[in-house]
């Protein structure tokens, strides 16, 4: 439950009504690296188009329920034709962060991979795109998805039956911004571990399947059924520990 107090004053300049707004949640956060608005170092893109006058037959679209929570991963992504897509939509190219401003406390953050662009996506997206020569795209997407932002989402929301943060709300947030020389060393080591996730969230998705196809074989008389689907299990490197084998 958010306790607080406001005065007539305050609750004039926040210009809102929210309660948890006044909550003693604080919206600065420490590091031993500056701290830089998001407005100092990338700008919200808003463009839009209306995608009943592409003259395309199909294009890339993402929609918030395409990127999944906390991982930015694509979710079940495909390109739609323009009937598909009624709405104005706003547009996006390779590198820029895709922030979900509808019920934030999801976190559903997304960087602009160059297969998927450019296109176009739900207006429930905030586009951002870095600053050349002030912050990486994939460090800022990270930061974006990390708790120096997800922790004030509840605070800064509005709305009660569809709660959303308002872009200017984001953008007054402070994150670190280290020399980008860093920021390199880290979106580098960023990169590697979201082709890891992927890889891994692969094999996660293909194994049940695997399973029951070679216990079926296995029950058929192929014996080399569930031995088959170990030895690809571990040659992928999903079964380094295992000690026991089956028969």
């Amino acid at each position: 439950m958010w306790i607080g107090h406001a005065s007539t004053d305050e609750l004039a300049a926040a210009n809102r009504w929210t309660v948890s707004y006044f909550s003693n949640v604080s919206l600065n956060a420490e590091s031993v690296y500056p701290m830089r608005k998001i407005r100092e170092v990338a700008t919200e893109s808003k463009l839009a188009v209306d995608p009943q006058t592409l003259d395309l037959q199909i294009f890339n679209y993402i929609g918030l329920e395409n990127v999944r929570s906390k991982t930015g991963e694509l979710v079940d992504f495909a390109p739609r034709s323009p009937q598909e897509v009624k709405s104005r939509s706003k547009t996006y190219t390779e590198n820029d962060v895709l922030f979900g401003r509808l019920r934030p406390e999801l976190n559903k953050v997304y960087l602009a991979e160059e297969q998927v662009s450019p296109g176009v996506c739900s207006n429930e997206f905030i586009v951002l795109r870095a600053k050349p020569g002030v912050v990486d795209p994939r460090y800022l997407r990270h930061m974006l998805a990390s708790q120096f932002v997800a922790g004030f989402a509840a605070k800064l929301r509005s709305g009660a039956s569809l709660p959303r943060m308002n872009a200017s709300d984001l953008l007054d947030l402070a994150i670190p911004i280290p020399p980008m020389e860093v920021q390199l060393t880290l979106s580098g080591t960023l990169e590697m571990l979201d082709r890891e996730l992927a890889a891994l969230r692969q094999k996660i998705e293909w194994l049940p399947g695997a399973l029951a196809n070679g216990l079926l074989a296995y029950l058929n008389g192929e014996e080399a059924g569930l031995v088959s689907v170990e030895a690809e299990f571990t040659e992928s490197g999903g079964a380094r520990d295992r000690r026991d084998r089956l028969p």
